[in-house]
């Protein structure tokens, strides 16, 4: 025992929250090993010495191991890695000194934050819980919220040392269990010997590059199991209040869960006004380069001059005043998310008024412009992901790179080449693009 103890600390590098307790049980002598940091002294205190103390009492002769842990799970371990992943995972250790044999029981240390709505997914009608950064705690809202006995948990432990824990939760009989096991094989070659975030999970879920998000994350509980109800997979990660969901189709990063509380009308109204802002977000800005630099014939001679003479101060070609005006904008917004509440409000109107100002006095934009830009950012806020409007502003730079270099047939092949891609892209064997084609597996 006392050389596995110190293989034991050796792999620990000796770390000083590393405690060992010896005591006696059935008249040998024994060890509590815990890492103080991770370990609630309340459990530990209740699995061990609470029934240890009272045995003394009573002056019991013979009281075993089994006696003594009150844990409702209690594992045997041989190994010296299973040992170290156990103390890792806020787990207890009890060894004799005269056995190889070491018994783990759980006494983790639990620090959770109470039940919110998630900032970034507010709603305005349905529930306000979100998950938050436990495992079981949010396993525990799912299985609450779903309330089926078809809903299946699969555990698994990722990574180089698979000591990384995963959930994979899905509703039997209703998920395709060819999507199941490909997510499992998918998951099981992740290797990582640092920690294991959802975002790269998602790479690791990802088969082929695409400018199109190919997995869903959410932090609401009633999104994930309405989504989970139409047969899609939910991986969950410990420390982290993500939640992955596979396979996802464009229509799931449009649509939000006001959308299925509302009925079916409001919500047919809202999704056609979300597409009308991915329209004007995509190309309300193309549009404008290939009118100014190419096509002035298809606006009305009037509207022409009125563009003409706000360009006149502009000593540049319409592209860079738009390259300008989107990084400009984008800051604005990059800013707006990280600062606090209070400063991200004046910092977006006031710098967004008097930056826009600002530029076209001193002509490096025109005041055409400015509406236009306007109009597309307000467009890309309606989207309801994030993941979403990061693909809007990659596909509305490469709509500006077309229509810069051939007007409105740069902005047609452009399109063109992004539908193609679209329509031929199936994460995990299911049409990206459901419910315009359906699945023909």
């Amino acid at each position: 025992m006392q050389k596995r103890l110190e293989q034991i600390k050796q792999e620990l590098f000796h770390s000083e929250d590393l405690k060992v307790r010896p005591f006696m049980l059935d008249g040998e002598t024994a060890n509590l090993i815990y890492i103080e940091t991770l370990c609630d002294a309340a459990k530990l205190e209740t699995s061990v010495f609470k029934q240890w103390f009272l045995a003394r009492s009573r002056a019991e002769r013979e009281f075993n191991i089994d006696d003594l842990l009150t844990a409702a799970s209690v594992q045997k371990i041989n190994d010296v890695q299973d040992a170290v992943k156990s103390l890792l995972q806020g787990k207890g250790l009890i060894g004799f000194v005269n056995s190889e044999e070491l018994y783990a029981f759980n006494a983790e240390q639990s620090n959770v934050r109470s039940i919110q709505e998630p900032v970034n997914e507010r709603s305005i009608v349905g529930e306000r819980a979100g998950f938050v950064e436990h495992l079981s705690v949010n396993l525990n809202l799912i299985r609450n919220r779903a309330s089926s006995s078809f809903v299946k948990v699969r555990y698994l432990t990722v990574g180089k040392h698979k000591s990384h824990k995963v959930a994979i939760i899905w509703l039997e009989g209703v998920a395709e269990e060819s999507v199941v096991h490909e997510t499992i094989e998918r998951l099981s070659d992740f290797q990582s010997s640092m920690e294991v975030h959802p975002g790269k999970l998602q790479r690791q879920l990802v088969a082929r590059r695409s400018i199109f998000p190919l997995v869903y994350s959410t932090e609401r509980v009633d999104t994930t199991s309405t989504l989970l109800m139409q047969g899609r997979v939910a991986i969950l990660t410990d420390q982290s209040s993500t939640c992955l969901i596979v396979p996802a189709s464009f229509y799931t990063f449009m649509r939000t869960i006001d959308s299925l509380l509302l009925g079916p009308q409001i919500s047919q109204l809202l999704h056609f006004l979300r597409m009308i802002g991915l329209m004007l977000s995509l190309y309300a800005c193309s549009l404008y380069i290939a009118t100014t630099m190419f096509h002035h014939e298809v606006l009305p001679a009037k509207m022409t001059i009125n563009i003409k003479s706000s360009l006149e101060n502009v000593p540049y070609p319409p592209i860079i005043e738009a390259i300008i005006m989107i990084i400009v904008f984008q800051l604005i917004a990059e800013a707006t998310i990280r600062l606090p509440s209070q400063l991200a409000q004046m910092v977006g109107v006031a710098g967004g008024i008097i930056i826009s100002e600002s530029l076209v006095k001193v002509g490096f934009v025109s005041n055409v412009f400015i509406v236009i830009i306007a109009i597309s950012m307000i467009g890309s806020f309606i989207i309801p992901t994030y993941q979403m409007r990061i693909f809007a502003l990659m596909v509305q730079l490469m709509l500006l790179l077309g229509a810069s270099l051939l007007g409105f047939y740069g902005i047609v092949f452009v399109t063109a080449g992004v539908l193609i891609h679209f329509f031929t892209l199936e994460p995990f064997g299911i049409p990206y693009c459901l419910p315009i084609r359906s699945n023909a597996k």
